[in-house]
């Protein structure tokens, strides 16, 4: 039954190219040693790629302390973007100190990905209220924005993963400009001890089923962020 059960997965995976995954500067993407398989996974940010060739992001960090890499060490790397998780691994090139913590690593010859998503989330700015499980009342900025989900920043901590919160997310179209108000559940959040050394918490939210006036208005307006992004 397990080898079943890894079989069905295995099939789920496709393969890519490095260039295929449209990775952005600042993007986060979760590195792990292969040295052993119960090493700490680290959060960096991607800078670059010198294709074909390498692609460099900054050192992994506990606190304010970078983790220096060793030339030629494996490292897995997974990175959630769009609708789609990608894994791979590469070997570190070499590393630099100034004029800021960074690595190259080797381009990855195979890239493995599955859909994750239902829906493309789109790069949003918007700011928006929250009422946690608790009653009380804050603010967040609304980072991306899908039919089915969000992305937030914060200055502090939210909620548990699995608790409730209701969102008030003003939708500003030509035509009118109104508050859809959304019932959301929060499924994931940002390493707590990064979040707290930069002092921006980032959540993940799906957003519980709405009435069908609620869903046309935000399709709506998804309809014309995707609209403003492509013109």
């Amino acid at each position: 039954m397990v080898t079943g059960k890894v079989e069905a997965t295995l099939q789920e995976l496709e393969s890519t190219d490095f260039s295929d995954m449209h990775l952005r500067v600042g993007e986060t993407l979760l590195v792990q040693p292969m040295a052993s398989t119960e090493a700490e996974s680290f959060s960096v940010s991607f800078i670059g790629a010198h294709s074909p060739s390498s692609f460099l992001t900054t050192l992994p960090s506990v606190g304010e302390k970078s983790i220096w890499v060793i030339p030629g060490s494996r490292f897995k790397f997974r990175v959630l973007h769009g609708m789609y998780a990608y894994a791979f691994t590469s070997r570190s090139l070499r590393a630099h100190s100034r004029p800021y913590p960074y690595a190259h690593f080797s381009i990855p010859d195979d890239i493995k990905f599955r859909q994750i998503r239902n829906s493309h989330r789109l790069d949003t700015r918007l700011p928006v209220e929250i009422v946690r499980a608790n009653g009380l009342r804050t603010l967040a900025i609304m980072r991306d924005i899908s039919l089915h989900g969000a992305k937030l920043e914060m200055t502090g901590i939210l909620d548990e993963v699995g608790e409730q919160v209701v969102l008030t997310i003003p939708i500003l179209l030509p035509e009118t400009t109104d508050n859809l108000t959304v019932l959301a559940t929060v499924c994931n959040c940002s390493d707590l001890a990064r979040s707290i050394s930069t002092g921006r918490f980032i959540y993940g939210v799906s957003f519980v089923t709405q009435t069908e006036e609620g869903e046309l208005l935000l399709q709506h307006f998804i309809n014309h962020l995707l609209a403003e992004k492509l013109a």
